[in-house]
């Protein structure tokens, strides 16, 4: 089995069932033992700082149809939600569900408003480029709202060889504004070929990634650590 950042997460859902008396057989050639021994007691320690867990969603269909997927992972009690995001690597990059990595009719869809703004009528990656330099400050929010689309989001994370959880409620979102003049960016619309970073206040926020020859051919991820010291999260 290749041990990924994906088996960590199967791990970790897998560990979720299981402190919470759910079944996970679903899980079990896709998740890591090992793993899973680490994982135990950060996430029992996680668990009793949410409501209990009740259902699984596993591979449930998102609200979009289609091939979407939930961005639920898991229901709790309270009518409460909770997605799972985990970082292998000491990079700590995350990608939003939803737009993080779709195809351009989706995104044609969730930026709408952007593109009228911008007098687009269909996004591809001249465009794009151009509403990322032009907007950031209205693409960031959209970015976020998925990223946080749960009550609860469980960030598993690991630094130096030792895994490190953080518990971030929706809620925490409100009244942060994104002010378009604290934006920089570390290509300009001319030179930036594949990788370009965004800066807030000199901070790396997080990477968009457009390729020719590669699947997905566009990404973008927050930089989890600073998006939490930005934000106070």
């Amino acid at each position: 089995m290749s041990i990924n950042n994906e088996t960590l997460g199967q791990s970790a859902e897998k560990v979720i069932c299981d402190l919470s008396k759910l079944d996970s057989s679903h899980l079990n050639d896709r998740s890591n033992e090992a793993y899973e021994e680490t994982l135990k007691p950060l996430i029992a320690k996680a668990l009793n700082e949410i409501p209990s867990v009740i259902r699984h969603t596993g591979l449930a269909k998102g609200n979009r149809g289609g091939k979407s997927k939930s961005s639920i992972d898991f229901y709790l009690n309270e009518e409460q939600t909770l997605s799972l995001k985990t970082n292998k690597s000491s990079n700590m990059m995350v990608c939003p569900s939803e737009v993080g990595q779709s195809s351009w009719e989706v995104l044609n869809k969730y930026f709408r408003e952007i593109l009228q703004i911008n007098n687009i009528r269909n996004l591809d990656r001249d465009n794009f480029k151009q509403i990322v330099f032009n907007s950031i400050n209205l693409l960031i929010p959209i970015y976020l709202n998925h990223l946080l689309s749960c009550d609860y989001l469980l960030w598993i994370y690991q630094k130096k060889s030792k895994f490190y959880y953080k518990i971030i409620k929706k809620n925490s979102l409100s009244n942060f504004n994104w002010d378009i003049k604290n934006f920089s960016f570390t290509k300009n619309i001319n030179n930036w070929n594949e990788s370009c970073s965004v800066r807030y206040n000199e901070i790396s926020l997080g990477e968009f990634q457009l390729h020719r020859n590669r699947s997905p051919n566009k990404k973008f991820r927050f930089n989890m650590q600073n998006l939490c010291k930005l934000m106070s999260l």
